[in-house]
C-alpha cells in the first residue's frame, strides 16, 4: 500500500512567499530574488517592536538617497567604511512604512563585501533609503483588525446558547434517575453564551426574552459591552477540513470498518474543502509543512465573489 504523496512546503520558504504578499498588499513594491554582487552592503539587525529582523542594504544606494546633495561635492567614491560610520551615526538611517517593520534601534551594523553575499534568493523591499534585502524576517504580526457586521464572515453559523442554571449531584444519584423525577436548578444562571463567552444575561418576560449585556465579576461598575461592540474577530470558530465525501449503504459500510480500501480521487488532495462552523469557506491542498499536514487556500468564498 503506497502512502500518499504530498507536497512539502519548507517553512522559510512560505514565510517569505506570505510576507512578500504582505508588502505588496499595502502597496509595496516587494519580490525575491539574488543579492547584485557588483556593491558593498551594509548588514545590520534591526530591534523591532514586534521582534528582531536582519536586513542588508546595499552602501552607496543608501547614501545617496539619504544625502542626495553629497554626491555633488564628492570628487572620489566614499569608502564603504566611512558609509559606515555615517550609518552608525544617523539615529534613524531606514525609513520603514510597514507596521511588522517598524523598530527601535538598528545594531550589530557591519560591512557585507561582496563575496560574502548570500548564494541563496532573498525577499526584497523598496524603500525611500534604497532596496533592504531580509536575511532574517520579522515575526508575522498578528491579525489586530475588528471584524464587524457585514464582513464575508457575518453568515457564519454559531451556535447561541441560552443556559437556565447549574446542579450538582453524585454519581449515586445520577444512577438512580427516573422518568418522573424532578431535578432542581440550585443555581440559577440565566447566561447567554456564544463559543463559550458568555455575553449576558436575560430575563424571562411576556414577550419572550429580555437581554442584558454581562459585566465583568471583577469589577461590577465597569461599562458594560453591548451587543454591537463585541468583538466577533475573538470568537473561537471550529475548523474542520474535509478530504472527501463519498456515498455508501450499510453493507458497505460494514465492509469497509472491517478493512476495505476506499477510493479517492487522484486529485483528491488538491480539493480539500474548509468548513467553518460546518459552512464552507475555503478550499485548498492538503500539503506538509513543518512537519505537519496543512492546507495550502487555492480558494477563499467571501460573500458576492471568490477570491
Amino acid at each position: 500500500m503506497r502512502a500518499l504523496q504530498l507536497r512539502r512546503i519548507e517553512p522559510l520558504a512560505h514565510a517569505q512567499a506570505q510576507a512578500i504578499q504582505r508588502w505588496r498588499r499595502a502597496g509595496h513594491e516587494a519580490g525575491l530574488g539574488q543579492v547584485p554582487g557588483e556593491c558593498g552592503y551594509l548588514r545590520f539587525c534591526a530591534q523591532g517592536d514586534g521582534g528582531d529582523w536582519q536586513g542588508l542594504i546595499a552602501a552607496h544606494d543608501w547614501l545617496n538617497r539619504a544625502l542626495p546633495s553629497l554626491q555633488s561635492l564628492l570628487k572620489v567614491e566614499t569608502p564603504l567604511t566611512n558609509i559606515l560610520e555615517l550609518f552608525r551615526a544617523v539615529p534613524r538611517p531606514l525609513s520603514l512604512e510597514i507596521d511588522e517593520l517598524q523598530y527601535q534601534a538598528l545594531g550589530d551594523i557591519t560591512c557585507f563585501a561582496p563575496g560574502r553575499l548570500p548564494i541563496r534568493e532573498l525577499p526584497w523591499l523598496e524603500t525611500p533609503r534604497g532596496r533592504v534585502w531580509f536575511l532574517q524576517l520579522a515575526p508575522t504580526p498578528a491579525a489586530s483588525e475588528r471584524v464587524g457586521v457585514g464582513a464575508w464572515l457575518d453568515e457564519l453559523p454559531l451556535r447561541l446558547e441560552l443556559i437556565l442554571g447549574v446542579s450538582q449531584v453524585s454519581q449515586t444519584d445520577r444512577l438512580r434517575l427516573r422518568k418522573g423525577d424532578v431535578l432542581r436548578i440550585v443555581q440559577r444562571t440565566q447566561r447567554c453564551c456564544l463559543a463559550d463567552r458568555c455575553l449576558g444575561t436575560f430575563t424571562f418576560t411576556q414577550e419572550g426574552l429580555h437581554m442584558q449585556p454581562s459585566v465583568t465579576d471583577a469589577n461590577p461598575d465597569a461599562p458594560t459591552e453591548t451587543d454591537a461592540a463585541i468583538d466577533l474577530g475573538a470568537l473561537p470558530v471550529r475548523l474542520e477540513f474535509l478530504l472527501a465525501s463519498h456515498e455508501t449503504d450499510l453493507a458497505t459500510l460494514s465492509r469497509i470498518i472491517d478493512g476495505q480500501l476506499i477510493p479517492l480521487a487522484e486529485d483528491a488532495a488538491r480539493h480539500i474543502e474548509v468548513r467553518a462552523n460546518g459552512k464552507p469557506v475555503a478550499s485548498g491542498e492538503l500539503v506538509q509543512l513543518d512537519g505537519q499536514l496543512g492546507v495550502e487556500l487555492l480558494q477563499v468564498y467571501r460573500v458576492g465573489a471568490d477570491e
